[in-house]
């Protein structure tokens, strides 16, 4: 059964962070010894230790993930012998120093990562011959999001999935066509969510004929299939089956029934004991798909390109079976080279961030009653979650209002 496939998953990670907690564990286990009982006020102190330092563990257990990862690959070993290791090998390579220097070079690897994205932004924008004062507010949107701060050196790798899709961006403007197309191939095997991008970055090379492919849209496309069939290979060759179920198939079977900020989520979590219905999936699936489509051709003129990046990626995400906070660094990440466009007033614009924080507010104190305080919420988890796709279609809509093409 899926449920408990998902259970078992979840278990093996509990002895990794017992580890990490081992002296808290000691003392919270040594006082229900001595008292004989867990009433709730017994051991109250302790258990609360106990229970911050699972918290803790568990807010870095990706990192540890990457890092053993890595650790497997110096011991000539696949990088999936890692439990719930599902990314490209190339990531463990790259964190290789976190097992031979220090084992914080990866989050100062991401960190740094995020100022290349900051210049390349910067970049883009002067290219567009935005004043200073505009471009510094859209650099400084990216530098001082706390999600950005907190990610990075929190130790998840989004940071790196982003610097492709903008460096992609980048090669698109300056009609380095060829170039464009390998990055974005690159893009697509270090996370998958960036081919979605594919049909608006191909339909904006050709503004003159959308339906008859030029030159150019050949050298974009040749060069994504190219990167992208010899990662696969390289990849695949080196790990076989196990690197393309793990990379590619998992997230695309996978069925996550652990409460999230998805709508799906307690549809998955009620039928997690059924087999999957194709017209259900069929009907999950079709709205975003006529969504990005129709973004991929409104917005698939050049100028205008960021723009289309950016409802996409906030489509995608606000119709995902699954939605962690992660996730909305897909948007985030392009919003600052969108920013010069969208004329919106202060007040309408802190409106609506208002609403994005309260809306993730009241589904987080739902999710806490039920993490922490052991109250059936899910009912109220997903009435929360309604509501904030209710906010993010709001926001998106008045973005699509508000923007002004170049």
């Amino acid at each position: 059964m899926e449920a408990v496939k998902t259970a078992k998953d979840r278990f093996k990670k509990y002895p990794l962070l017992i580890a990490q907690c081992e002296e808290t564990a000691k003392q919270y286990a040594l006082c229900v010894l001595e008292k004989k009982t867990l009433r709730k006020n017994d051991c109250e102190a302790e258990f609360a230790r106990f229970k911050a330092c699972i918290v803790k563990a568990a807010a870095n257990i990706d990192y540890k993930v990457f890092t053993d990862a890595a650790r497997h690959i110096t011991e000539g070993d696949t990088p999936f012998k890692r439990h719930t290791y599902r990314y490209t090998p190339l990531l463990a390579f790259l964190l290789i120093p976190n097992v031979y220097i220090h084992k914080d070079f990866g989050k100062i690897f991401f960190s740094l990562v995020d100022i290349v994205v900051a210049a390349l932004i910067r970049r883009i924008l002067t290219r567009q011959k935005w004043n200073d004062k505009i471009v510094t507010i859209s650099v400084f949107l990216w530098f001082y999001n706390p999600l950005t701060i907190i990610i990075s050196t929190r130790g998840n790798a989004d940071s790196l999935a982003v610097l492709p899709v903008i460096l992609t961006l980048d090669f698109l403007q300056r009609d380095q066509f060829l170039l464009a197309g390998l990055i974005h191939g690159f893009s697509v095997h270090f996370r998958l969510y960036p081919i979605i991008f594919s049909l608006a970055m191909f339909l904006s090379i050709n503004k003159n004929n959308r339906f008859i492919p030029n030159l150019n849209q050949f050298k974009f496309v040749n060069g994504c299939t190219f990167s992208l069939l010899v990662l696969i290979g390289f990849n695949y060759k080196l790990y076989g089956y196990q690197y393309l179920h793990e990379s590619f198939l998992y997230h695309l079977i996978r069925r996550d029934t652990k409460h999230n900020f998805s709508v799906y989520f307690y549809m998955s979590y009620l039928s997690s004991d059924i087999e999957q219905n194709l017209l259900k999936k069929v009907l999950t699936l079709l709205p975003q798909i006529m969504l990005l489509l129709s973004l991929s051709y409104k917005y698939s003129d050049k100028s205008n390109l960021p723009f289309a990046l950016f409802t996409q990626a906030m489509v995608i995400v606000m119709y995902n079976s699954v939605i962690t906070s992660q996730y909305f660094f897909w948007f985030l990440s392009l919003l600052p080279l969108c920013l010069p466009n969208i004329k919106m007033s202060n007040c309408r614009s802190i409106t609506l961030i208002c609403a994005w924080i309260l809306s993730q507010g009241v589904w987080l104190f739902f999710a806490y009653l039920l993490e922490f305080q052991g109250i059936n919420t899910f009912l109220f988890i997903w009435i929360s979650g309604l509501l904030f796709f209710t906010t993010n279609v709001k926001i998106l809509v008045d973005l699509i209002r508000c923007y002004k093409a170049s």
